[in-house]
């Protein structure tokens, strides 16, 4: 008696979709994260974090710009958590986060005592900024599109 291979059943697509609960409870969470970060940031200088000059309160101001405005998404994602709105609010936060990024380039508040260390530290922060602009453009680009095709859908 010659048996047939068993056809495996054809796989259903999971959804990877997150509750409107679980994602509340994320942004809370990254907003008590994003606070603590903060505290963190603001005593550095005071720990005695030997490698940060006295510019890094130049820089602070900026870091502390894009940390806001990361909360201010988490909070109006609480408010208003639709896909279209998420990806647009997330393009415009990490427009802040660039600023931060460029102007840590900028000023450097870093004194590491060693060349290379400088060379390495500015091209990972140029790395970085790249990076977000492309992001940058991806959520925004992704909002518009799901604002678009059906702005009511989540």
């Amino acid at each position: 008696m010659e048996t047939k291979p068993k056809k495996k059943p054809a796989s259903k697509r999971t959804s990877k979709k997150s509750s409107p609960t679980s994602r509340k409870i994320g942004y809370i969470v990254s907003i008590v994260f994003m606070l603590v970060f903060l505290y963190i940031l603001r005593h550095l200088r005071d720990w005695g974090v030997t490698f940060l000059n006295e510019d890094f309160e130049k820089c602070l101001f900026y870091i502390e710009i894009s940390i806001y405005a990361s909360i201010a998404a988490q909070v109006l994602f609480l408010l208003y958590d639709n896909r279209w709105f998420r990806h647009l609010v997330l393009g415009i936060a990490n427009v802040f986060s660039a600023l931060s990024v460029i102007m840590i380039y900028v000023i450097f508040p870093f004194d590491f005592g060693d060349a290379d260390w400088v060379k390495w530290v500015k091209i990972g922060l140029l790395i970085v900024f790249g990076i977000t602009v492309i992001t940058i453009i991806i959520e925004i680009v992704k909002g518009v599109r799901y604002l678009i095709n059906d702005p009511e859908k989540d």
